[in-house]
């Protein structure tokens, strides 16, 4: 223990630092190796020091079993040490001691903690020369009592026990002073002032300081405090409760609490206080209340808060000193004007009331809506909430009662949908609501989108509200003023025209009985097809347009003169509620008058008459034509066509073109046409009739039908052959378009063959090409006429090329228009991808499968899983590498679908580009991660057949023993059966067995292991099998079913005596029942 004197208490000593801690330096000592310094952060002085460095320090105190120096860097240790060094030696003990000797045993002094060690402090005394002494944190009386805690820095007081001296070895010893002691002593009168005020006391306090959000006072002796801005009146009543109160102004004040040494690190001010009336009234109900602050919220409650903080999308509010709100941006208002000034509205300190809709009690945080909730069913959402800091937290969501079916509220558009889709808005933190196309503005506008952009605030009207028994709910919205405004009345036609009401301008039919036929009706186009579109009248109803009743006139390209989203105006044709199916017509032309020219068409055409027009429709059975200067429209059958047999009507005519025919019959009561084309009807005027027909021919749009046609039922021309095929012209428009659907068969000609107005140049052409022949021999017109036909058959077999490849688009833009059509059908979307790449154009392909990932809707999952096959297929073939970029693709899809589908369809993809590996290596996952799968375990068994492999014993049994016991006899049936058509039958059969031993009476198990047998065709092994079945005692109905069996089999061989012998077995077995 000599290394001790050297290190003497109050002495300083040499050290090099050696490490540098968080906590403080550790040093070392040349002289001493074993000898190691340590210097706290608090006794470092504000000095930096760095490994290596040479310092000199006072020693503060000396752990000799430990070996270990404590050490301090403070000047004013160091400095008293080195003004005691500097003087002469001689008087060195005497300065030493001069500070201890002014101290007396019993003494009463200030201290100061300057390390804090287990069982002791060590203090400095610095109204004696910052003297060191060493008191014990327990005495006889506190030593069952928790210990005091203490901090470096903190005063205390103590009291003298011994000076240094040999028998304290060298040290000053001091006892700490408890509480009621130090209240005697003069020394510590701030602190016994100081403990008079405690929580729920009345002070005098004097303002110091305004803030919005508090009031600064001082009290007593120096002693800071705040009073909250919740704290300034009861239930926060007044808007400005700071308003009236000036600096230095005295007011009285509770004390309500004391802040913990945490908060008053941070604040200036060390009590809490409050200036409410009831508590500086001292109401015993709310004195009770002091010192503790229960979370006592409930849903709906009615609270104010005031303002502390404003952000882009929140309100935040102080409902007390501990509780605090939020008000969510579109909850604030429902005019767009008023959110767009959002943060300009609430300024900091201003009072808002507001109803709760959430409570958070661990985060003590509310969230408001500024009107009362509904008692409307609602249900139950964990949405998420934000905290201050912007970290997220849940709470449980009355969405029913926040938002419910004709509440306006405030949005914002969150994305506008493609084509007709609509927009999707905003109305809650986690909550979005759709807007159809026709509630976009309140009257009918084309192209109601122009006015939206995505971002913008909007007013909005809750339409509907629709729970799913998941939980889940849907919200439908409008942004029209005028919506859930409904009228009964109708609107009809005046004379030919449409009626343009005001009234019409505006209405949205919400139901089907509100539709009446000739009622005006206006809407926007949602798709169009070859036989014609649809609108949509509202969000519930759409409407139906046939191809002749889009216009007047002749529609060449529909989907260029209706585009999707087109606004057009119509009339009611036809309402069914049941089917609710509408027909509406885009025509303006009046009926009668169409049928007064029908009749009059009629009336003017004879037997014999030679009459030009245009093929309308081409059919197997025969030709439409359409009559000149006429709405008729008569029919030439098949076999009147040519004195020659046709064999292929679509190869030798096309629609559009302009023919010469025969009128054969006129029937005017039933309204039909029979015509005749056959070259011998006309002899040797047939050139003349055709110039005459091309000067009159005027250039009329086939677009109007003015006929209805009555089809045979049956496809077959020599049937048609054998009865009179003739032209409807129909009357009544409804009678007509009720036979037309129960009887017209589907035109299904596509609109590049029909009605083409190119067409009409073609078929001019070859009528001057005609008139020129009329005046050439007989040879030469020969020789032209099949020149025409060799180009028109080969116009004709491109057509049907098309057909055969049923009109599949060929090019980009027909692909494009399809997906917009039908942005739901993965079929569509996989079609588009598969002509990319015929086109070589991978990047391009890859584009479109993410577009239709991306568009079709979440809710289609199996049309989304196809174009996710579709593209891991194309990833393999063209993938760089391709291992690497399914795998990635892989990952991807199992976030969106289902996982086990998923690995099913790349299992199947691996099987058929025969990746056996891959394969081997999925199915190992598969079986681990389903292994609660019958189907995963099947397919590893239906594998490893296939693959030759003598496995399948120990995955089945592997698999009996993870699967769920209910599933036990499907897969072992299924596996059994998979023997016998891949592996060794006998395993089949033994699988089979097995069961039947412990399942005897299931004839299910019975069906499928004789259906196996019979597959394989031993009729021994068969009989047998069957005997042993219909030997079993089951139920009637069972033993029929067995019975029956056995007999059809017998009857597939044709052995009669088998066959009887079977059916004597029956006779017995029933008659062994009876008796």
């Amino acid at each position: 223990m000599k290394w001790a004197e050297d290190f003497s208490i109050g002495c300083v000593v040499e050290g090099r630092v050696s490490d540098v801690k968080d906590f403080g330096i550790v040093v070392s000592f040349d002289k001493y190796n074993d000898i190691f310094g340590f210097v706290t952060q608090y006794q470092l002085g504000g000095i930096a020091l760095e490994s290596g460095a040479i310092i000199q320090a006072v020693v503060l105190d000396v752990a000799k079993a430990e070996r270990l120096v404590d050490l301090s860097l403070k000047p004013a240790f160091v400095d008293k040490v080195k003004e005691e060094t500097s003087k002469p030696q001689i008087n060195k003990k005497k300065r030493k001691n001069k500070g201890h000797k002014d101290l007396e045993v019993h003494q009463t002094v200030n201290a100061v903690v300057e390390i804090v060690k287990e069982h002791y402090l060590v203090l400095s005394i610095p109204e004696y020369n910052f003297a060191v002494g060493y008191a014990s944190l327990t005495d006889y009386n506190t030593q069952k009592l928790p210990p005091r805690q203490f901090i470096n820095g903190q005063s205390v007081v103590a009291t003298i026990m011994a000076l240094p001296s040999a028998a304290t070895a060298g040290r000053l010893l001091l006892l700490l002073k408890s509480i009621s002691e130090v209240s005697e002593t003069s020394s510590s009168k701030r602190a016994k002032k100081k403990s008079v005020y405690d929580v729920g006391a009345l002070v005098q306090a004097e303002i110091t300081d305004i803030k919005p959000l508090e009031l600064n006072l001082k009290f007593g002796s120096s002693f800071h405090g705040r009073v909250h801005i919740t704290e300034a009146s009861d239930d926060n009543a007044v808007e400005v409760p700071f308003e009236g109160f000036r600096i230095g102004q005295t007011l009285s004040a509770v004390i309500v609490s004391k802040t913990n040494k945490s908060e008053s690190s941070h604040t200036k001010y060390h009590w809490e206080l409050s200036i409410k009336p009831s508590l500086v009234a001292g109401l015993p109900e709310m004195q009770d209340k002091l010192g503790t602050e229960d979370f006592r919220y409930s849903i709906g409650q009615h609270v104010t808060g005031f303002v502390y903080k404003v952000d882009s999308e929140w309100v935040w509010l102080t409902v007390s000193r501990r509780v605090k709100a939020q008000l969510y941006v579109l909850d604030s208002s429902n005019e767009p004007s008023e959110l767009e000034k959002f943060q300009k509205h609430y300024t900091v300190g201003k009072a808002i009331s507001g109803y709760i809709l959430t409570a958070n009690k661990e985060k003590k945080m509310l969230r408001l809506v500024p009107h009362p909730l509904c008692s409307a069913p609602h249900t139950n959402l964990d949405l998420e909430t934000v905290d201050e800091d912007g970290s997220k937290s849940l709470a449980t969501e009355n969405v029913g009662s926040h938002i419910h079916e004709g509440k306006v509220l405030g949005g914002r558009i969150s994305k506008i949908l493609p084509g007709v889709g609509g927009m999707l808005i905003q109305i809650d933190p986690r909550l979005y609501g759709k807007v159809h196309y026709t509630e976009l503005t309140d009257a009918w506008e084309s192209n109601p989108l122009s006015r939206y952009h995505e971002g913008q605030f909007v007013k909005c009207i809750v339409l509907e509200v629709s729970y799913s028994i998941k939980g889940t709910f849907h919200v439908d919205l409008s942004l029209r003023t005028t919506s859930g405004v409904n009228s009964q009345e109708s609107i009809s036609f005046s004379n030919s025209e449409l009626k343009n009401d005001v009234y019409s301008l505006n209405q949205r039919i919400e139901r089907i009985e509100d539709l009446q036929p000739t009622m005006v009706v206006q809407g926007y186009v949602k798709n169009i097809t070859p036989k014609g579109c649809f609108i949509m009248l509202s969000r519930h109803i759409d409407a139906k347009i046939l191809l002749s009743n889009l216009s007047d006139n002749f529609v060449e390209n529909p989907e260029k003169e209706f585009p999707i989203g087109k606004l057009v105006t119509g009339k009611v044709l036809s309402v069914e509620p049941l089917s609710k199916r509408v027909e509406v017509t885009l025509k303006t032309s009046n009926a009668n008058r169409a049928q007064k020219l029908d009749v009059n068409g009629l009336s003017s055409l004879h037997v014999g008459d030679t009459v030009s027009g245009r093929i309308r429709r081409i059919e197997s059975y025969g030709l439409f034509i359409t009559i000149d200067n006429t709405n008729t429209v008569g029919l030439c059958h098949v076999s009147e066509l040519s004195d020659d047999h046709v064999d292929n009507i679509e190869t030798k005519y096309k629609s559009g073109e302009r023919v010469t025919a025969k009128v054969l019959k006129v029937d005017k009561e039933r309204h039909r046409v029979s015509l005749g084309m056959k070259n011998s009807y006309f002899g040797d005027d047939i050139l003349a009739a055709s110039v005459q027909n091309s000067d009159d021919v005027s250039e009329e749009s086939d677009g109007e039908v003015g006929t209805e046609f009555t089809m045979l039922p049956g496809n077959s021309s020599r049937g048609i052959q054998n009865m009179d095929l003739e032209c409807v012209n129909g009357q009544h428009p409804v009678l007509a378009e009720v036979e037309a659907r129960a009887s017209v068969i589907p035109l299904e000609v596509p609109l590049d063959d029909m009605d083409n107005q190119d067409m009409v140049d073609v078929v001019s052409q070859n009528v001057e090409h005609h008139d020129d022949a009329a005046t050439r021999d007989e040879k030469s017109k020969r020789r032209a006429k099949k020149k025409a036909k060799e180009e028109r058959e080969q116009e004709i077999r491109a057509a049907e090329e098309r057909l055969l490849e049923k009109d599949i688009p060929r090019n980009a833009d027909e692909f494009e228009k399809l997906v917009r059509s039908s942005p739901n059908s993965s079929f569509v979307w996989i079609k588009y991808m598969a002509f990319m790449l015929s086109l070589a154009d991978v990047e391009k392909a890859r584009s479109i499968a993410e577009r239709a990932l991306k568009t079709i809707n979440f809710r289609e999952e199996s049309e989304k899983l196809n174009v996710w096959v579709a593209y891991l297929n194309l990833e393999n073939e063209y993938g760089k590498p391709p291992e690497e970029a399914v795998q990635k693709l892989f990952q991807r899809a199992l976030q969106y679908c289902d996982p086990k589908k998923v690995h099913l369809a790349l299992l199947g993809m691996y099987e058929r580009t025969e990746q056996h590996k891959l394969a081997d290596e999925l199915l190992n996952k598969m079986t681990k991660k389903f292994k609660h799968s019958c189907k995963v375990w099947l397919r590893r068994i239906q594998w490893l057949l296939n693959q030759n492999q003598d496995e399948v014993q120990s995955v089945v049994k592997r698999a009996v023993l993870c699967l769920p016991r209910h599933k036990h006899i499907k897969f072992l049936s299924q596996a059994a059966v998979l023997e016998f058509k891949c592996g060794v039958p006998d395993r089949g059969r033994s699988m089979f067995e097995g069961m039947l031993r412990e399942y005897p009476k299931r004839t299910d198990l019975w069906s499928i292991y004789l259906d196996q047998e019979i597959r394989l065709g031993d009729i021994d092994v068969i009989r047998a099998l069957f005997e042993r079945a219909i030997s079993l005692s089951l139920p009637p109905k069972k033993m029929k079913f067995l019975f029956k069996k056995y007999l059809e089999y017998e009857k597939s061989l044709g052995d009669e005596e088998k066959i009887e012998s079977v059916k004597r077995k029956a006779m017995e077995y029933v008659e062994s029942t009876l008796a």
